[in-house]
């Protein structure tokens, strides 16, 4: 088994890294890696539904998509993440827990009352402390995991506190569950304990190799992280279509507005009201047709256009 440990907090980069070692190996690794403050959204999730776009904007939260299924998950220095990538028998009956069997073990050495739940999240007294997922591609299998070792439960928190009911579509939800961090247990469990611990458990049942990747293989995955894994095209607009409904008030006025996104373009803009709309206010409305539907888009779109208390107010119910 080939063990490989990132040197990079880069989130992008250490999903693209998962993307190549899945799809350019044949031999089996673990990889370890930790990420810097970010939402990282299942495949199949619509990005903009599942995040606090303002809370994490403000905050300097990167938002991801990764490779494979489930729900979203927030990752920062207090989390570490396990990856197992696996070449299986074609036809066979891919099991989540075969896969990833030595972390659990792992796990129940550190704690013996951790459980794993029928939704392959780990369970500590009933709280969540590490969630799961994972991508087949041809005979190879990714399965991995976060593990909540000292996170920041409020950034976590706050920044998947988003607007779903806003939201019409037939994206993947996530499902909310309480957490708590391993540390919390116990103050002598951090990551620098953790991964040396993590090693020599494995070392004791399987024969370890500590992998270093080819200059070949980081100008791969660097091409994965430019082209694919930092875009919006990726990370909005691989969501599937929505619309976006969400209403406000303005001199004593009360309107209704409805976006229609694909592809995380807007593409259909349509404002109500319950009196007459003036043709500034329509243009206005009208302006922001075309443009991405994420925060970082529009807010530099509305830099150079904010003129106005109603332009502020515009921007404040976008998301």
């Amino acid at each position: 088994m080939n063990l490989l440990i990132s040197s990079s907090l880069n989130p992008y980069w250490n999903l693209a890294t998962e993307e190549y070692l899945l799809k350019n190996y044949t031999e089996d690794f673990i990889f370890l890696y930790i990420n810097q403050p970010c939402v990282v959204v299942g495949k199949h999730q619509n990005a903009q539904k599942e995040i606090n776009s303002k809370y994490i904007h403000n905050n300097k939260i990167q938002v991801a998509r990764r490779l494979s299924g489930g729900g979203a998950v927030y990752h920062d220095d207090g989390n570490l993440n396990f990856s197992f990538i696996q070449s299986v028998t074609m036809g066979e009956n891919i099991s989540y827990q075969s896969l990833t069997n030595s972390i659990f073990l792992f796990f129940k050495q550190l704690n013996s009352d951790i459980t794993l739940s029928n939704r392959n999240d780990y369970l500590l007294n009933g709280k969540k402390i590490s969630g799961s997922a994972m991508h087949i591609y041809k005979n190879r299998v990714l399965a991995h995991n976060t593990l909540l070792v000292a996170c920041d439960l409020a950034h976590l928190s706050n920044s998947l506190k988003g607007n779903p009911e806003r939201y019409t579509d037939k994206s993947i939800p996530s499902k909310r569950a309480e957490v708590a961090n391993l540390s919390d247990l116990n103050k002598k469990i951090t990551i620098d304990y953790l991964i040396p611990c993590f090693i020599n458990f494995l070392k004791e049942t399987d024969e370890i190799f500590v992998y270093s990747l080819p200059e070949s293989a980081l100008q791969q995955i660097k091409e994965l992280v430019d082209n694919k894994y930092s875009t919006k095209e990726w990370i909005y607009g691989y969501s599937p279509k929505y619309s976006y409904q969400n209403s406000f008030n303005f001199d004593n006025k009360i309107y209704s507005l409805k976006l229609e996104v694909e592809k995380g373009i807007i593409v259909g803009v349509k404002l109500e009201s319950n009196d007459q709309i003036n043709k500034d206010i329509r243009l206005k409305i009208n302006n922001i047709n075309g443009k991405q539907h994420n925060i970082i888009s529009l807010s530099e779109f509305f830099n150079s256009q904010i003129t106005s208390t109603f332009d502020q107010l515009l921007f404040s119910v976008l998301f």
